[in-house]
């Protein structure tokens, strides 16, 4: 339960002992309806101990007139009024004696004073009377006590809500030992009051929790935010529903979460000057954790990444070329591929591509012909890389391995236009042809010049089968001699 605010009932209960004291407009009405009910008790007193006297004339306390009204009562009339008188004061006292017992049970001599006494006090004299056998008087005065306690009674829950907002306000002013007070009466009250409980051990806390306090505020004074942060933490602790300790433990916190937060993006700029991206990434995220939502963290994050695509891209240009040097490139293809799919804006990459794709063709183009050179024996394909060398010209210095490759093309295409000699044997009978040469009729011997390659050579004689010869003419062999002669007649 929060202490009540200012105006609210209750504020002004006064403490425990200070019952003289009016404290509030509800508390003094009450006061008033107790001193009222005092004046009646005393008066109703008064009348029947003190006015019997004063209007006696005669030594039986009866004047001319009361001896006659005594002389017109029976006998069996007077001891039947005695007696009705007896049973009214013995009602009145067994009444007051059962309200008695039960305030006694829920501790009334604890939180019911003054009024308790009188009650108490007014009960006493009801006895006397009793004991006097003045029962009619006796039964008066004990129903005035049991009035004081019926009315005592009626307020036991009023009291119990003055006490506790008049604790929570003492509280609230800084009188520890005044709200203690208050709630201990409301313990009296009600022993198991959650409020009155929790109060009492706030008010039994709060020395302890000033001297957290004022320990902070020291370690405040010098700097020491990790120990003022202790402290207030500590007070909050001793009472976690302190309101200026919670308070001065966000504002240290803040100040902590500050100045980590301003470190953590020194280092991280710091490192972002120097290109080291990773460092600056987690000083970064340090410095986001602390404050996920700070422009300057959203600033710095744009600027790393812009440092990170600009390495990386220093990175694949460099990788690039690397494989430029090496003449890899169908691997510079790849690389400038996975740049311009990142970044499609980067320039080098786009003519980078351009030129190793035309790299990969013009390779691809010489490894047709040098993997297969016996393509360069028929006519088309021999012209096809001439034109390919021309087109090529020379290769540049840094590519040694297109030059190479040049060389290489240069010399298969000279060997390919470089005649070879062949001897042909006959019978003289047999007509010979060369496919694609022409006839060379009959003979028994004939030696020819032709380019290198595959020939198909055919003899054939009337009343005979033809015969077919194969031969493939490569540079640098030996020149072969072959027999063509039809001798299996049909």
């Amino acid at each position: 339960m929060e202490p009540p605010k200012q105006g609210q009932p209750g504020f002004e209960l006064r403490p425990p002992g200070a019952h003289d004291a009016v404290v509030s407009d509800k508390t003094g009405g009450r006061a008033g309806v107790w001193a009222a009910l005092a004046v009646v008790v005393a008066l109703g007193l008064a009348v029947l101990l003190v006015l019997p006297k004063l209007v006696s004339t005669n030594p039986d306390g009866a004047g001319p007139d009361a001896a006659e009204a005594v002389a017109a009562v029976s006998p069996q009339e007077q001891a039947q009024q005695a007696a009705n008188a007896r049973a009214d004061a013995e009602q009145a006292l067994g009444d007051f004696l059962r309200l008695q017992a039960r305030l006694e049970l829920a501790n009334a001599p604890a939180w019911g004073e003054p009024e308790w006494s009188l009650a108490l006090d007014t009960s006493a004299k009801g006895n006397d009377l009793f004991g006097q056998r003045r029962f009619a008087e006796s039964a008066q005065v004990l129903s005035g006590a049991k009035a004081l306690l019926v009315l005592l009674e009626s307020e036991r829950g009023q009291r119990l809500e003055n006490a506790l907002n008049s604790g929570w306000q003492a509280l609230q002013d800084g009188d520890s030992s005044a709200a203690g007070a208050y709630f201990e009466l409301a313990l009296s009250i009600e022993s198991d009051n959650e409020d009155a409980l929790a109060g009492l051990q706030r008010a039994r806390a709060r020395p302890d929790v000033l001297n957290q306090m004022e320990a902070g505020e020291l370690a405040l004074s010098v700097g020491d935010l990790p120990g003022a942060r202790d402290a207030f933490r500590q007070a909050l602790a001793l009472d976690e529903a302190y309101g200026p300790a919670e308070t001065a433990l966000n504002s240290v916190n803040e100040q902590i979460t500050e100045l980590a937060f301003r470190e953590a993006m020194s280092r991280a700029l710091s490192a972002l000057d120097q290109e080291r991206v990773s460092a600056a990434e987690a000083a970064l995220e340090q410095a986001a954790g602390l404050k996920p939502g700070d422009e300057a963290v959203r600033n710095t994050r744009q600027q790393l990444a812009q440092t990170r695509q600009r390495l990386w891209l220093a990175g694949q240009r460099e990788k690039a070329a690397g494989q430029e040097r090496k003449e890899d490139w169908s691997g510079a293809v790849a690389t400038y591929r996975e740049v311009l799919a990142k970044v499609p804006q980067a320039g080098f990459a786009s003519q980078g591509r351009a030129f190793a794709e035309d790299r990969v063709r013009l390779h691809g183009q010489f490894d047709h012909y040098l993997d297969r050179p016996d393509r360069l024996f028929a006519d088309e394909p021999r012209l096809n890389a001439e034109e390919l060398l021309a087109a090529a010209g020379t290769a540049p210095v840094a590519e040694p391995r297109l030059a190479d490759k040049i060389s290489r093309l240069k010399r298969l295409l000279a060997d390919a236009r470089t005649p070879l000699n062949i001897t042909l044997k006959s019978d003289g009978l047999t007509q010979v042809l060369i496919y694609h040469i022409g006839r060379l009729g009959q003979f028994t011997s004939q030696q020819l010049e032709l380019l290198p390659g595959t020939y198909t050579i055919v003899g054939s004689r009337p009343g005979y089968r033809d015969v077919r010869r194969t031969v493939t003419l490569k540079p640098g062999s030996n020149q072969p001699v072959l027999d063509i002669r039809c001798e299996e007649p049909i």
